[in-house]
């Protein structure tokens, strides 16, 4: 047994690859982690109520931040889908989704390559009450088509 493995290898060894095809395909499963890092700037975000008519218990309001990724050299994704949620302590107030065609119209193109800042400038209509922080639901997808979900969050000042 020994002596078949040790010829075998002796052969492979002296292989030089150069008659042989590989047949590659990607069908998703394998896909590599994302190595990906996004982050809310700043963390404490500005609070800017706005005067609208018809907002008896809490003003509507808007506030602006970054986000901002890294990535890993050699790692390209693009931002899917983005619902930013308004937490008030005790529950979770209102969201917005922004979709992949909206955020395409906001940003351009979503592709992040090595560091990338998105700019996010949302406006909230009235609320039951104001709230505490803010939580950003980022959905990436790679070029295998591999989706994954992340969540950063940041306070209000």
């Amino acid at each position: 047994m020994i002596t078949i493995v040790c010829a075998t290898l002796a052969l492979l060894a002296c292989d030089d690859a150069k008659n042989r095809t590989v047949m590659l395909s990607n069908t998703g499963l394998f896909s590599p982690t994302l190595a990906v890092s996004p982050q809310i700037f700043p963390q404490r975000l500005p609070f800017t109520t706005l005067t609208t008519i018809g907002c008896p218990l809490a003003p509507a309001f808007t506030t602006s931040f970054d986000l901002i990724f890294a990535t890993s050299p050699g790692v390209n994704v693009f931002m899917d889908r983005v619902t930013l949620r308004l937490i008030d302590g005790s529950s979770v107030g209102s969201s917005i989704t922004f979709p992949r065609p909206a955020l395409n119209d906001m940003f351009g193109s979503t592709l992040i390559v090595n560091n990338r800042a998105f700019a996010f400038r949302p406006n909230f209509g009235c609320g039951l009450t104001l709230p505490r922080s803010i939580a950003a639901d980022v959905f990436l997808v790679d070029g295998a088509g591999a989706a994954r979900r992340m969540t950063v969050s940041a306070g209000f000042q």
